[in-house]
């Protein structure tokens, strides 16, 4: 007996910490548009279908330990952007000389999850498609291209007190077009 209630409460203990995350749909729809405008790429729609395929990968990822994996149409045939964010670790001293470190949730906005994804620019070559060597400008590219119409976006935290953040978007960025004598053609996310 003792060892199954044992087991429970490590089971109960590791799993205590990790939770869906409330998005302010409104802030992460109008923050995405917001970006998108500087490219004239037209605003975007809030689905509640693709929250739903995001909150499905980001409960995956959660079960799998928060390793940023993206779904590659597990949840759907749409883009995606993968956002983690650490925990706040602070060290508390007592009395007795003990250290303790305590870790928390950050508050992270759904402005600054679009931002950090525009960030990427700074990578970005409009002129020839790439990206700055060793850096990314996946997560740029899907949230400014222009023929995307939706998005849906979901979160969760960690047993760690770190989060994971997902949005999809429909249709999907990021495309390119193989041509039948094997010339790739990178489309452009949007038209100058």
């Amino acid at each position: 007996m003792f060892k199954y209630s044992f087991l429970f409460l490590i089971f109960l203990f590791s799993s205590c910490f990790a939770a869906d995350l409330q998005i302010n749909k409104k802030e992460i729809l109008d923050s995405h548009n917001k970006l998108r405008a500087l490219y004239k790429s037209a605003p975007l729609k809030y689905s509640e279908t693709l929250e739903n395929s995001a909150r499905k990968w980001a409960r995956k990822l959660q079960k799998d330990g928060c390793h940023m994996v993206h779904s590659h149409g597990q949840v759907g045939d749409y883009g995606e952007n993968l956002f983690w964010a650490s925990p706040l670790i602070t060290t508390v001293t007592y009395s007795n000389g003990k250290k303790k470190r305590i870790r928390k949730l950050q508050n992270i906005s759904p402005s600054e999850v679009s931002q950090a994804w525009h960030d990427e620019v700074k990578f970005y070559n409009y002129e020839d498609g790439s990206c700055k060597k060793g850096e990314m400008c996946g997560h740029f590219t899907q949230l400014i291209w222009d023929t995307t119409q939706e998005l849906g976006c979901a979160a969760t935290s960690c047993d760690d007190m770190s989060q994971v953040w997902v949005c999809e978007y429909y249709p999907a960025g990021n495309i390119s077009i193989q041509y039948p004598d094997g010339k790739v053609e990178k489309l452009k996310p949007y038209k100058k």
